[in-house]
This record gives C-alpha cells, sequence and structure tokens, in this order.
C-alpha cells in the first residue's frame, strides 16, 4: 500500500492556484489606474479568465474584440487596431501597477509581447518568453501567440482611397462614452446620449437636408438620398460637430438657448443633362445668421454604374472645404463660440483651439481653467481630456531644447487615453495619443495608434498629414512622406514643423531633388527644428559650407548649446536608431561631440 501524502491532489492544487490568480486580478483591477480605465479592466479581465479556463486558445484579436471591447461582430482587426493598441497600454498600465506596488505583492500578471496570452509569475522571477510560467499551473495555457505581421506602412495611402468609396453606419460616441455601456456606470453619466452631450457642451449642428432634384434627366430620389447619407456619414467622422439624423431638424432656439449653438445647413440642387450626367449645386447655410456661407457646383456627374465614383467626388470635396480644421464650418463655429458671453463647453476647446496659433504663445489660465471645468463638470467629455494633453504637448514643442517635465509627460499620456478610451471613435483621440505615444518613444503604440486614427477618419487630411510626419519621425520616411504629400496635396494645412520633417526625409532617403524643394521654406521659419531640418537638406546636396554656418548659429542661439541642439533632435526623432545618423552628421558639421552618456535614448 503506498505511504500517505500530504500533498493535494492536482486538482486541489489548480483551484488553489486560480484562487490565487483571481485574488491577484481582483487586487490589479482594484487599483485607480484600472478604475478609471474600465476597457483595460475588461481587457485583462477576460484574457485572465479565458487562460483559467482552459481556453488560452480562443485569446485571439477578434475575440478580444468582440466579447472584451464591444466590437460588433464584422469586427476586421486588418483594418482596427483596437486590440494592438490597448494591449500596449494595458501591459503599461500593468508595468505602472507592479512599480508602485510593494513587496506584499507577490504574484504578477503579465502579458508578454506577441501574445496576448496572461503568464502568471511570483514577484521577481525572469519572465519566460513564450507561454505561461510554470510556477502556478493553469491548464490550457498555450504557447505564445505569433503577433500578426504588420502590414508595410506604405499601404496607408491606398487604404485612404479605398475609404473614400466604403459607407458605413458610424454610431456617434465621439463626444464621450456610451450611455449603455460599463464606463457610463463607472462614470456617471449614463443619462446622456451622445446627443444629449453635445447639447449640453454647444457643439455646432450640422444638418443635411434632402436634396432637391429639376428636369427630366435627373437623379432618382434613391441616388440623391444615397449620396446624402455618405455625406453625413463623411461629416460625422470629424469630432468637433453634431451631425443631424434623417428625420431631424435642427430647430433655430437652438442658436439661443443656453449654451448657443451654431446651427447649419448643407442643401443641394441636382438638375439633369442632356448627355445623362447631371449638376450638383452644393451650399452650407448658417441658419442662426440667415445667410449662406460657403457655395460650390459639381459638373459631369455621372450615374449608373459610376454613381459611386459621382459619391466619392461628391463627398471628398464636399469634406475638405467645409470640414478640414480651417475650412469654413469649424472655423466659423469656433470664431462665435469663442464671442459667447459664457463659454460652452464647445467654447472651451474653440478657446484653447486659437490661443497661441499665430503668436506661438502658451494658453492663458483661463483657457485651461475653462478646460479643466468643463472636464470635471462632463465627465465623459472625451474630447476635453483631449484637448488637455494637446495642450501639454504643445508646451514641450514651445521648449524642444529644453528637458521635458516627467510630471507633465505622465499627465499628457493619462489624459490622452483617457480620452481614447471615452471616445473610441474620435481620430481626434487617437491623433493625440499617437503623438503623446510618439513623444514618449513608445514606437509601437504610436503607429498602432496612428493606424486607427488614419482608419477613424480617412477624410480629415490634417490628420493623415500628421500622422505622415509620425512616420518619417519614427524612421519610415518613404511611407511618412508619401502620406505627407498626399495629405497636402488635399488640402491638408502645411506647418513649419511638416516642412522639417520633410527635410529630415530628405537626408535620410539622399533624396537631393526634394532637400533642394525644402530649403527656402526651411529658411523662411527659423525655429530650432526647421534649422536642423535645414542642416540636413544642405547637407544632401553637398552645400557643407552653408550646413556648417547653419550648425554653428544653432549651436549659438539654442538655450544650451549643443546639449539643447541634441534634444531639439532628440524631439524629432525619439528613437535612437533614427536619431544616431542626424546627431552624427550634425557633429560632422561642427556641433560638439557628445559625451557616452548624451547618446539618445531608444
Amino acid at each position: 500500500m503506498d505511504a500517505p501524502t500530504d500533498s493535494p491532489p492536482d486538482g486541489a492544487r489548480i483551484e488553489d492556484s486560480h484562487a490565487l490568480v483571481r485574488a491577484a486580478l481582483a487586487r490589479v483591477l482594484g487599483s485607480d489606474e484600472f478604475i478609471s480605465s474600465p476597457r483595460l479592466a475588461d481587457f485583462l479581465r477576460f484574457v485572465v479568465e479565458a487562460t483559467l479556463a482552459g481556453r488560452a486558445e480562443e485569446i485571439k484579436g477578434y475575440t478580444i474584440a468582440v466579447e472584451a471591447l464591444g466590437r460588433p461582430s464584422s469586427f476586421d482587426p486588418q483594418t482596427d487596431p483596437i486590440v494592438r493598441v490597448e494591449a500596449t497600454r494595458l501591459r503599461r498600465a500593468l508595468e505602472r501597477y507592479y512599480a508602485s506596488v510593494g513587496p506584499d505583492e507577490t504574484l504578477e500578471i503579465f502579458i508578454p509581447k506577441g501574445s496576448y496570452v496572461p503568464q502568471f509569475r511570483p514577484r521577481g522571477d525572469p519572465i519566460e518568453p513564450g507561454g505561461a510560467a510554470e510556477a502556478l499551473p493553469a491548464p490550457g495555457v498555450a504557447p505564445a501567440i505569433t503577433a500578426p505581421r504588420r502590414r508595410p506602412l506604405g499601404w496607408v495611402v491606398g487604404l485612404l482611397l479605398v475609404l473614400f468609396g466604403v459607407t458605413l453606419g458610424w454610431t456617434s460616441l465621439r463626444y464621450g462614452v456610451d450611455p449603455t455601456g460599463p464606463l457610463a456606470r463607472v462614470l456617471g453619466t449614463g443619462r446622456d446620449g451622445p446627443r444629449d452631450l453635445a447639447d449640453r457642451l454647444g457643439m455646432p449642428i450640422l444638418d443635411v437636408r434632402p436634396f432637391e432634384t429639376v428636369g427630366s434627366r435627373a437623379p432618382t430620389p434613391a441616388e440623391t438620398h444615397a449620396i446624402e447619407a455618405r455625406l453625413r456619414d463623411a461629416f460625422a467622422r470629424f469630432d468637433f460637430v453634431d451631425v443631424m439624423e434623417p428625420g431631424q431638424e435642427a430647430q433655430l432656439r437652438e442658436c439661443r438657448e443656453p449654451p448657443p449653438r451654431s446651427v447649419f445647413a448643407l442643401t443641394g440642387l441636382a438638375e439633369g443633362r442632356e448627355d445623362g450626367t447631371f449638376s450638383l449645386l452644393v451650399r452650407l447655410s448658417d441658419r442662426c445668421e440667415g445667410t449662406i456661407v460657403w457655395t460650390t457646383a459639381f459638373e459631369g456627374l455621372k450615374r449608373g454604374a459610376e454613381m459611386p465614383a459621382t459619391e466619392v467626388r461628391v463627398v471628398r470635396d464636399t469634406a475638405v472645404a467645409l470640414m478640414q480644421s480651417y475650412s469654413v464650418l469649424p472655423t466659423r463655429a469656433r470664431a462665435q463660440a469663442r464671442a459667447d458671453a459664457v463659454p460652452s463647453g464647445f467654447g472651451c476647446i474653440a478657446q484653447a483651439y486659437a490661443s497661441g496659433r499665430a503668436s506661438g504663445a502658451p494658453p492663458s489660465g483661463k483657457v485651461r481653467e475653462c478646460l479643466d471645468q468643463v472636464a470635471e463638470k462632463h465627465t465623459g467629455f472625451a474630447l476635453a481630456h483631449a484637448a488637455k494633453a494637446q495642450l501639454l504637448l504643445e508646451d514641450t514643442r514651445r521648449h524642444p531644447e529644453a528637458a521635458p517635465d516627467p510630471s507633465a509627460l505622465t499627465q499628457m499620456l493619462r489624459e490622452a487615453e483617457l480620452a481614447a478610451d471615452l471616445s473610441p471613435t474620435s481620430a481626434y483621440a487617437a491623433r493625440v495619443l499617437a503623438w503623446v505615444d510618439f513623444s514618449r518613444g513608445e514606437s509601437d503604440a504610436a503607429l498602432a495608434a496612428a493606424e486607427r486614427a488614419l482608419a477613424l477618419n480617412p477624410l480629415d487630411f490634417d490628420v493623415s498629414a500628421e500622422m505622415g510626419t509620425v512616420l518619417i519621425g519614427l524612421g519610415k520616411p518613404a511611407q511618412g512622406e508619401a502620406l505627407l504629400s498626399f495629405a497636402r496635396s488635399h488640402g491638408a494645412l502645411k506647418t513649419p514643423l511638416q516642412d522639417a520633417y520633410l527635410g529630415v526625409s530628405a537626408f535620410l532617403r539622399e533624396d537631393a531633388h526634394a532637400a533642394g524643394t525644402l530649403v527656402t521654406p526651411l529658411q523662411l521659419h527659423p525655429t530650432p527644428e526647421s534649422r536642423v531640418a535645414l542642416a540636413l537638406a544642405l547637407h544632401t546636396l553637398g552645400r557643407t559650407d552653408e550646413e556648417r554656418e547653419v550648425v554653428s548659429a544653432l549651436a549659438r542661439d539654442t538655450s544650451g548649446g549643443a546639449v539643447g541642439v541634441r534634444r531639439v533632435v532628440q524631439g524629432l526623432l525619439p528613437l535612437a536608431s533614427v536619431a544616431e545618423p542626424v546627431l552624427s552628421e550634425l557633429e560632422a558639421a561642427g556641433l560638439a561631440p557628445r559625451t557616452p552618456a548624451q547618446h539618445p535614448r531608444g
């Protein structure tokens, strides 16, 4: 007879280990960071429970998106990078949690890169790449899932062109949290739907009215309704406007009731031609002031099999003319909101947007205070948090030669992540998060957020232009320059910072022709970033004497001298591998050489 043993049976050991893991999970989910970010909590809870239930092989991007993140069953991980974005955020949140807790926390939950399957290990043990740690038995844990191969980033321009022709149902969660979801219950905003929140914030209204037709060869009602639907869908992708649904009509009382709102109406008149084509006259009216503020005419529009191309042309050209950052509707709405005696939520955004745009001066304390009050009063207003992160980001850009403030970087990240968490369909929030991740040197997270911003609004060419600069800064000059040039050719606002990145791209690609076109624009805006790019462009052109003069003046005029110049480069190019050739060239052109401690961060 076998001797009795004090060891518990395998099933008991497994139950005990599962209890330890669930207790550790409960402590993580009870931390401040996870309480304020329910989506990360849902993600972590799902992958841990699936692993403990022996279903690790089911932990894939699609199942996480649908079962944990609330995406519909039509979710496509190839076009929506939400899982990769949230996985990166989750890993960072776990790292921060375990860095802050004391030795009493003995078990660590770890999500290895390249996999969504969690590992469970005693604190202090080395992390095993691949499968789950063996310290705790967890049946069904599969080996690490190979991360989906990232598509070459040259796809982005093609993606934009494809998405022009796609009409999607667009649920308006852009202002904040879904009132029926778990985040609404956490934040206490469940009483407000997206339109209620937009009303209380004074967001401008856009009403796409049914188009009229004249002539025997005019388009059918079904054809004009298709154009109207696509216009509504395209406009709804822009964050700072409340697009009315079909059958609804904005009331003029919105112009007067507190908070007052700008009200715009888009109308169209289609007229058939004898050759089978039709013309379309489109007008935007300011209903509060009773004036027509914009009009355009499309000629030679075709029907039948070519009707989809007609829709794409009308939607693209109208969106560019009306909805870009400095186009007709947002510029007029922001001006009206800034004129209000008592600023609305949108008015605070408008003030932040306008502050310092021309002079480069920092926003006033009143602007920041206004945003803080709006974010506190309307807890689920994602765009307020994104705007706060944007202001902090601009503060760091205002003095690129200075060492960044760690506390400001932490606050900037929290605001940007909260905005993205509150409003997963906001291209503006995704764009801000991409820049924040970029500034911290988080390459994978920045690329994922950039992809998401592009996918969320392919018609916002200002977003496309900024994401092009992100790609250049992360060492992908060919893809980034292609996207940036494409966006600028379609109406994106051109900025000196974009020119600086194009100069860096020309240097990295050794493109003398491109460098030659940038010398004059870079000379017109002698910011530290532009002067760095100018020196690189002159090197690419073989004008070494002029390059040395620029580098000498740059070191002389930049606060901190050579150290300040290196910080400027590291701000432009946060990855050491990308910054290294630029710094080496500047040193070859006369910049004081680095000490070993001054090499760029990786």
